[in-house]
């Protein structure tokens, strides 16, 4: 079981990645308008992935990975379907007896974990690694495509991918539907209600109280009738937008990075049918 026992700004201090002035100016943020101290870091070039995959390493006393270092055989690719793979960021690089080593972005992740564990009724031995050498793993293993820019820190993006390159059915759920659904997120310690202004099936444009920095990865619970599902349904988004409004709201627009293909398809057909 990984542990937590110091924080990441304590990590990355006595790593000499920042200063305490940094950290401190991080956190200001963070009191201010939530999100996640790493994520501020990175997108204002403070630090790279590279370090902050060994201060995780470090924090949680997980083992670092480089994926570049491994040539993953065939049948060991095969021990998880790429559809797991992609929705959790993680690749099994090798199997001894009831143990399989799995490299993932985040090996906090028990619901990633005990999935694979259920796939390859192995006993998961998880490594951490950099996002950005999983991707490229995954596409080189898997032969699948996966959208660089849904990796990239920007402060600027679209909601949907270009069209051109989708199949008519897939064209449909990438147009922005407008449509109010009530959304709530966390900032700091409590949760924030909003209301979705766009949506498809790569990423919700929605009217907040709050802002949100750009780069950071937010969870939104995204709320369907009662009769659609008794939960909200979960899913991560990273904030490309966050643009003032005069009435001192914000609109904020977020890029859709995890979520059950199964519950957007369910969110995309209750927003056009609100149309």
């Amino acid at each position: 079981m990984l542990k937590k026992n110091k924080k990441i700004g304590e990590i990355l201090i006595e790593n000499h990645v920042i200063t305490k002035a940094v950290l401190d100016k991080a956190l200001e943020y963070q009191k201010k308008f939530g999100g996640n101290v790493t994520q501020y870091l990175i997108t204002r070039g403070y630090i790279d992935e590279a370090n902050l995959v060994k201060c995780i390493s470090t924090q949680f006393n997980c083992p670092y990975l480089p994926l570049a270092s491994y040539d993953i055989l065939p049948e060991i690719i095969k021990l998880v379907p790429s559809s797991i793979a992609k929705k959790h960021w993680l690749i099994p690089v090798d199997k001894l007896g009831s143990i399989v080593t799995v490299v993932m972005a985040d090996p906090l992740d028990t619901d990633a974990i005990k999935e694979v564990e259920r796939l390859t009724n192995c006993k998961v031995q998880p490594f951490v690694g950099i996002l950005s050498d999983i991707v490229k793993a995954i596409e080189n293993y898997y032969g699948v495509k996966i959208e660089a820019n849904a990796l990239k820190w920007e402060e600027e993006a679209p909601l949907s991918l270009d069209e051109k390159s989708r199949g008519a059915v897939e064209r449909r759920s990438s147009i922005r539907i407008k449509a109010k659904i009530t959304v709530h997120f966390p900032v700091q310690d409590e949760y924030k209600k909003a209301e979705t202004k766009d949506i498809s099936s790569e990423g919700i444009l929605f009217e907040s109280a709050n802002t949100l920095p750009i780069g950071s990865y937010v969870v939104l619970q995204i709320e369907l009738p009662p009769e659609r599902g008794a939960q909200p349904i979960a899913a991560v988004v990273q904030v490309v937008r966050a643009v003032p409004l005069p009435d001192k709201k914000f609109d904020i627009g977020a890029r859709i990075i995890k979520i059950a293909k199964e519950d957007i398809d369910k969110i995309i057909e209750y927003a056009m049918e609100l149309q």
